[in-house]
């Protein structure tokens, strides 16, 4: 497929898509509100009537697994195909990684109080539990730091327009 291609007809196809998707959930779902809503609601997150969202999610995640297969092909493509055009991202990149890879050390992989009776009863490995403690932390990080971005970009707009 061209860029043309997708710059003309991308839209409606990811809208057409999307349409198809919903409609695939939707169809077991419809089909089996009666018996779910006559589960009583303390059961209703492990009785096998809740099946009838398995499609929406597996649907999910299977939009999910080709989402990052293309941007990862796309990226592989793009770095390879204009590697000088692609130094700011990749620098970028290296960035968030080393910024990663230093939270995840300092991760505190033992957590107190709940966390800690948590970690616990879902045997969670020391490693997971560092691997999720420093990417929370580091998209926690990033959003502030977009914030910040975005409160100083407007302002710098707002100087240089004046």
């Amino acid at each position: 497929m061209s860029y043309k291609f997708l710059a003309k007809y991308g839209p409606t196809l990811a809208f057409a898509l999307f349409v198809v998707c919903v409609v695939i959930a939707m169809i077991p779902i419809i089909g089996g509100v009666s018996e779910f809503s006559n589960v009583p609601v303390e059961r209703q997150s492990y009785a096998p009537e809740g099946g009838i969202f398995l499609a929406g999610i597996y649907i999910s995640v299977a939009l999910l697994i080709v989402a990052i297969i293309v941007a990862i092909v796309f990226s592989v493509f793009q770095v390879l195909s204009n590697p000088k055009a692609s130094t700011k991202a990749l620098i970028s990149f290296g960035l968030v990684a080393v910024a990663f890879f230093l939270l995840y050390f300092m991760a505190d992989a033992k957590g107190t109080g709940s966390l800690a009776k948590t970690i616990e009863s879902f045997n969670i490995s020391e490693g997971i539990s560092k691997l999720i403690g420093g990417g929370i932390q580091l998209s926690v990080f990033m959003l502030i730091g977009s914030f910040i971005v975005a409160i100083v970009m407007e302002i710098w707009n707002y100087f240089k327009n004046q």
